[in-house]
């Protein structure tokens, strides 16, 4: 006898609508859209405290590293160096990371411009691959398998953002940072090769706009949409491509680095807890300073990890006489490298923050 399926219920249909929507979320809506997604909102702070508050470019930064920045960059150590089993798996890997600190010391006393140069290059891909990583947790975690071309969107878009309007700067000389700006070649800075990495660099980006924009209108039709991927890769759009638009390029920078440190210290904290309840965590203090309910704690540990790095910075520059803004340069950048370097490792692996985190934290906002 032939079987006739019977068609879902509309009820039953919204049912696991509800239950597919619900599972794409890495931890839960609520902590997703706080601290992952609309945090975005936190952007226009040190905008703000520069343009209308008249607070000092310095003291902003000062704020925004003390507070978040700084926290944010050393708990990347906690899950890394800190960490036995870490170090027995990735043992070359983690050595390799020791000739950074060596490579910024040498060129904050060589060539400083160069320094700043490789330091804006690799922060801005170091921001964005964290933007593709949480989008590609999502796209795990989707009702349907994506296809390659689709991912290769996201990526081109989230990517090319930033610089349609900061590439035009950067050859001119006005995108600076600490008042020095980027350091470009003299032959790549006029002429038809000025012209051919400005419109290139925009007509790439309007592609991958354009066709990232058909895709998400495809998948809304389709009833496949991933609201947060979208959600995700929609600000970031809005953001990169606005920011290089203020005229003070650090202020402007620091409100991305806002967003980009609530972030990853939501990330980091998020990883660890889950992997405490898992029981991987070796480091016995580290071990007590992470855990769902012990989120201050955590946040504790990166602060003081910080304090520690300023007190560095202030003993080379008093016992060694080096010079404020170059001690700065070594003890910061020298971590700014490794964590951007480490980074790039762990956001490759997205089943850290899939799977069993699900059911160990999903709900507990």
């Amino acid at each position: 006898m032939q079987s006739i399926a019977t068609p879902l219920r509309p009820q039953a249909r919204a049912a696991r609508t509800a239950r597919t929507a619900q599972r794409v979320w890495l931890r839960s809506p609520s902590w997703d859209l706080s601290f992952l997604i609309l945090s975005a909102a936190l952007v226009p702070i040190p905008l703000l405290m520069f343009h209308a508050l008249g607070i000092s470019q310095t003291a902003v930064n000062l704020v925004v590293a003390g507070l978040i920045g700084g926290p944010h960059l050393y708990s990347t150590f906690t899950y890394t160096f800190m960490e036995p089993s870490y170090r027995r798996r990735h043992r070359r890997f983690l050595a390799a990371s020791l000739a950074l600190p060596v490579f910024v010391t040498v060129l904050a006393f060589v060539n400083l411009q160069i320094l700043l140069t490789v330091f804006f290059l690799w922060a801005s891909i170091h921001v964005l691959h964290q933007i593709t990583y949480i989008n590609d947790c999502y796209t795990a975690k989707g009702p349907v398998a994506r296809p390659a071309r689709e991912k290769l969107v996201d990526y081109g878009v989230v990517f090319l953002c930033l610089y349609p309007i900061a590439t035009p700067q950067i050859l001119e000389g006005s995108f600076q940072l600490g008042g020095t700006p980027l350091y470009v070649p003299e032959w790549a800075t006029h002429g038809l090769v000025a012209d051919v990495q400005v419109y290139g660099v925009a007509t790439l980006f309007a592609v991958f706009f354009v066709l990232w924009v058909a895709k998400s209108v495809r998948d809304l039709r389709a009833g496949r949409l991933l609201v947060p991927s979208v959600l995700l890769i929609g600000l970031t759009i809005a953001i990169g491509f606005t920011l290089p638009l203020f005229p003070n390029s650090d202020v402007a920078f620091q409100g991305f680095n806002v967003w980009h440190s609530l972030q990853y210290l939501a990330l980091v904290w998020f990883l660890m807890a889950m992997r405490k309840e898992r029981g991987e965590i070796d480091n016995r203090f580290v071990a007590e300073m992470n855990g769902p309910d012990r989120v201050w704690r955590f946040y504790g540990l990166a602060v003081a990890l910080t304090a520690a790095a300023a007190a560095l910075v202030l003993v080379i520059h008093a016992g060694f006489g080096v010079p404020l803004q170059q001690a700065y340069y070594i003890v910061i950048l020298s971590t700014l490298l490794q964590h951007y370097y480490l980074d790039h490792l762990q956001f490759t692996k997205l089943g850290d923050v899939l799977g069993t985190g699900d059911r160990l934290l999903a709900g507990r906002s």
